[in-house]
């Protein structure tokens, strides 16, 4: 490029596997993190649910956060 320079921006991609007992908080956590609600009514979570938490880490950076929440019953 002549004359001028490419403000070069990184992008970072992180899965994050929620997992513990069934009833422990796991997706009141996620969903508090994610989009800033919390409710005491939340139905346990069949099989796998997730989220995804863009953070502007700085300037030149930027952070994708996807957050699995697993089920903490074994049977699902």
């Amino acid at each position: 490029m002549a004359g001028g320079s490419v403000s070069e921006c990184k992008e970072y991609l992180f899965k994050v596997l929620v997992i513990g007992e069934l009833g422990v908080g796991k997706t009141s956590i996620i969903k508090r993190y994610v989009h800033q609600l919390f409710s005491q009514h939340y139905r346990a979570t069949i099989g796998v649910d997730f989220a995804l938490k863009v953070l502007h880490w700085d300037s030149k950076t930027l952070v994708r956060l996807q957050l699995w929440d697993i089920a903490g019953k074994e049977d699902f």
